[in-house]
């Protein structure tokens, strides 16, 4: 009889639910385990409202017979897997295992197992599974997977003789956006941007994310490559409208790069290739803008490896060098400042110009030492003409957005001038309107700081982003430069003129000095001198010349127009 207890005993207080169950699937016997895995109270509520496995267990009906069927044939069955609904209505995952059990005769008189629940284990592997191929934040074929889904997209049309269409987008300044307006903003972009890119294109075709800010989607049954420029410019107009997050709202824009198999490869990692290089063409075009790849593309690639290889080297090289355009005052003649320039001196390409390798330079990072170079360089430079006794006018330099935003960029200055022992009234720095508008708490808190220390700050290029009066008061800067684009044709375009004439009269309504970039001829040089806008920079008196010239054109007491002074 003790025997008997302790058994009993053993089989209610079991860690693991058990279980004996008739040849028709209902419970006969259970444990308080089992009860409780089914989602029951007690072993007796299992019995009289759940007696009948077969109404909770949602595998398909015809597995329940082959677990049967093996348990019958004298091997048990084993590492079943079942999903099953219990009397709260919620699913859970079952390890179940299972034995006949006969009588004298050898007939299957019921059966008895064990069942444990390993739902949070099957949550946790199949979310470890789908992390293995999925994107996690969008829910988008991860990089691994869509790669093997794009293999098998290819061999369906090779062996059709069908093409597919592979577009690579991106989302412009994704980094910028993310460190300005925080994580949480930056993951709710990306997820609705997968939204809407899933809503632009076919059930059937493919689309992942790939990057930080960058997707890819693979179209099937595409004619031709303005098949896919038309999947392309429809995600555009999706992508277009205005993102309302967080309290936000924004407009972002996007590039893409398309490559057409078999047209510009045989497998996906040749197709993934060339698209990258048609979306780094794009970006040159401009926002917005989709490029389809050709065999072209490959040399301005291979070109822009070369810089950037060669970039690493050149500050160490002593390859770079400064060149300095004058600033100067219409009605006097007297030089009122000097703009450093960059130029790089390759040991096999020869002179490189800037609008060459800035940008390969922004996007490798290497912006911010060299860019740092070009300050220490100009500010030691300016305070040397001073020691010899020359003319001492601000020298100005130009700062990219990625060296503005990096961590300390005052102190940077701080410690340049320090070490050159330039006064900080003599350098002025160049931003751009862009620049000045993203995250413009941030920026107004840096440009603060840099006014307090008394360096001079200017709009370069301005015009041709989107200041308003209400920014240009808050930031303080010194001077507007207007764009070369407006001066070109001021004298002959009546539009030029209206923005060149609005500029010029918005500055002096602000008390900012202005000044006009790129003035070539005499009519430009009339034009502005009738607004009343003396400061001008341009070929019309000098191009960008050399240390030892400079010297030359400060000791002068006046220029005059390059064409009767200086030949450069």
């Amino acid at each position: 009889m003790a025997e008997k207890e302790k058994y009993r005993c053993i089989f209610e207080e079991a860690p693991v639910g058990i279980f004996q169950m008739s040849p028709t699937w209902r419970f006969l016997k259970v444990n308080r385990m089992t009860a409780r895995i089914f989602g029951c109270e007690s072993p007796e509520q299992l019995l009289t409202e759940s007696a009948d496995l077969r109404k909770q267990i949602l595998t398909d009906p015809g597995q329940l017979r082959e677990w049967k069927a093996s348990a019958e044939n004298g091997s048990a069955a084993a590492g079943i897997e079942a999903e099953v609904r219990s009397d709260s209505d919620t699913k859970k995952y079952l390890h179940m295992s299972l034995r006949a059990v006969r009588d004298a005769a050898g007939n299957v008189t019921h059966f008895e197992g064990a069942v444990e629940d390993i739902t949070d284990r099957k949550i946790a592997s199949d979310r470890l599974r789908f992390l293995a191929y999925y994107d996690a934040l969008t829910g988008l074929l991860n990089p691994t997977l869509f790669q093997t889904e794009l293999a098998k997209v290819i061999e369906s049309a090779r062996s059709k003789k069908e093409k597919i269409a592979l577009l690579v987008l991106e989302l412009a300044r994704f980094k910028i956006i993310n460190d300005s307006l925080g994580h949480a903003f930056g993951d709710r972009l990306l997820r609705e941007t997968a939204e809407r890119i899933k809503r632009s294109v076919g059930e059937d075709d493919l689309v992942a994310r790939v990057g930080g800010g960058e997707f890819a989607i693979a179209l099937g049954h595409v004619k031709d490559a303005p098949d896919a420029l038309v999947v392309a410019q429809e995600v555009v107009r999706k992508l277009a409208a205005e993102f309302c997050i967080l309290g936000h709202s924004l407009n972002v824009s996007f590039n893409f790069g398309i490559s057409i198999f078999p047209d510009h490869g045989a497998d996906g990692e040749a197709l993934l290739q060339n698209a990258d290089v048609a979306l780094h063409s794009a970006k040159e075009d401009g926002p917005n803008k989709a490029r389809v790849f050709t065999e072209e593309m490959n040399v301005v690639i291979m070109e822009q490896l070369m810089l950037a290889n060669g970039l690493q080297q050149a500050l160490n090289r002593g390859e770079f060098f400064l060149v300095y355009q004058p600033q100067v005052n219409l009605r006097t003649g007297v030089i009122t400042g000097l703009e450093a320039l960059i130029r790089w001196q390759h040991p096999q390409l020869g002179l490189v110009p800037p609008a060459k390798f800035i940008a390969v330079a922004e996007r490798s990072g290497l912006i911010v030492p060299i860019g740092e170079w070009v300050l220490r360089t100009a500010c030691a430079q300016a305070k040397e003409w001073q020691n010899a006794g020359l003319a001492a006018v601000p020298v100005a330099v130009n700062v990219s957005a990625i060296q503005f935003r990096q961590q300390g960029f005052p102190d940077v200055i701080r410690n340049i001038l320090e070490e050159t022992g330039l006064d900080p009234k003599y350098l002025e720095l160049e931003l751009t309107e862009s620049l000045l508008l993203t995250n413009a708490d941030v920026m107004f808190s840096i440009l603060q700081e840099l006014r307090d220390m008394q360096v001079k700050l200017a709009i370069d290029d301005f015009g041709t982003g989107y200041s308003s009066l209400s920014y240009l008061r808050q930031f303080q800067v010194n001077r507007l430069k207007i764009d070369r684009s407006f001066v070109r044709d001021v004298a002959i375009n009546s539009d030029d003129a209206a923005i060149a004439t609005a500029i010029i009269n918005m500055a002096k309504a602000l008390n900012l000095e202005v000044l006009a970039e790129g003035v070539e001829t005499e009519d430009q040089i009339s034009f502005f001198r009738a607004q009343h806008c003396y400061e001008i920079q341009g070929y019309y008196f000098s191009k960008p010349v050399a240390v030892s010239q400079v010297a030359g054109q400060l000791r002068a007491v006046s220029m005059q127009p390059a064409s009767t002074a200086f030949v450069n």
